[in-house]
């Protein structure tokens, strides 16, 4: 961080920065020599001097380090030469220095910064032009700042449970599908309702990009219950007593479970499928809207589930299926009558029954 000083001499001055002082002759120095000139006849003659005397000898410091690429001392020093005088030159470096530093939103800032600043008539011509300057430099960087705007999917953005950051700033939701300039650089985006519905992703942001981030903040999908309640399967022994309980009913159930098997397969294959074409429309795992990403992204997404549903139905089908086999056998009680019962949740699934 930059100190300020007061030397007692410019020798002493050069002994404190580790740039010489031989650019007293610099442009720099012209301009803050011409700007004494404008200084108000108030002032005291004697402080006004030195106030320009250690004014010029900063900026010129400042200048140099500019030029050798320390853009962080520069920064410093041209502020502190804006306090001693403040000139447009000295803004106008300020703001180089802060554009050189990837800071572009600040650099931008104090570009306008110097184009407000007033020129007096009298005033050297290196004002006036550095003011031209600052105006044209600031059309430009202001084409090259990048955007993001942030969507959500599955959620109302006025969600009182909604919670949106960018590099842990918080975002408000009138921020919500704005584009909101940033200077270049890796960003965190983030996005919660609760524990279980949250979602996040990494951008990268370069010269010129408007990038949109969808992040996904919809319920986790529950599989219905079937009409009426859990599915059962009734078991009856045979009407007479007289033989053992028909089989068919192992058939049924085993086609059934062979069914849920096929079935979790193809739509297994199929999630496969729509996960490569999701990871392929969504470079760095960021879904840009008006692209197929975020449809593959949602397909997949029901395709695991009922890949997943049916291989669980597939599993109780034929273990059904092999139970009831073992139990078709001689029974005494003519007219028992048994019951499997297949049930479910979002995550498991299980059958349970009497024979």
């Amino acid at each position: 961080m930059f100190h300020p000083f007061r030397p007692r001499s410019l020798a002493h001055l050069g002994c404190i920065v580790r740039w010489p002082v031989a650019l007293a002759l610099s442009g720099m120095l012209t301009v803050v020599e011409a700007g004494a000139e404008v200084a108000s006849a108030a002032s005291t003659p004697g402080g006004r001097n030195a106030s320009l005397d250690l004014a010029r000898s900063v900026a010129v410091t400042g200048r140099e380090a500019f030029h050798a690429g320390d853009y962080e001392t520069a920064l410093a020093l041209f502020r502190r030469a804006y306090t001693l005088f403040p000139a447009p030159t000295v803004v106008l470096y300020e703001a180089r220095s802060l554009e050189k530093m990837g800071l572009w939103l600040e650099a931008l800032e104090a570009y306008v910064r110097t184009t407000q600043m007033p020129v007096d008539a009298r005033a050297p011509a290196q004002f006036a032009e550095a003011v031209a300057a600052a105006r044209e430099e600031a059309r430009d960087l202001r084409s090259r700042i990048p955007t993001l705007t942030l969507k959500v999917d599955g959620v109302s953005g006025h969600d009182p449970s909604l919670e949106l950051s960018i590099n842990g700033r918080a975002i408000g939701a009138a921020q919500l599908g704005q584009a909101q300039r940033l200077n270049p650089g890796v960003y965190q985006v983030s996005g919660s309702v609760s524990p279980d519905r949250r979602d996040q992703s990494e951008v990268k942001l370069e010269k010129g990009q408007n990038l949109t981030v969808v992040l996904a903040l919809a319920a986790p999908s529950l599989t219905p219950p079937p009409p009426g309640g859990n599915a059962v399967v009734p078991v009856v022994d045979d009407a007479d007593g007289s033989g053992p309980r028909t089989p068919w009913l192992a058939y049924v159930a085993g086609g059934v479970g062979v069914a849920g098997v096929g079935t979790g397969l193809i739509t297994g294959l199929m999630a496969s499928s729509k996960h490569s074409e999701a990871e392929q429309a969504c470079e760095n795992h960021t879904c840009v809207a008006g692209t197929s990403g975020p449809a593959a992204v949602n397909a997949f997404r029901t395709l695991r589930m009922v890949s997943t549903v049916s291989y669980g139905i597939g599993a109780v089908g034929i273990g059904a299926g092999v139970v009831l086999w073992l139990t078709a056998s001689e029974d005494t009680e003519s007219t028992r009558v048994g019951a499997i019962e297949i049930w479910g949740t979002g995550d498991t699934a299980g059958i349970r029954g009497t024979f």
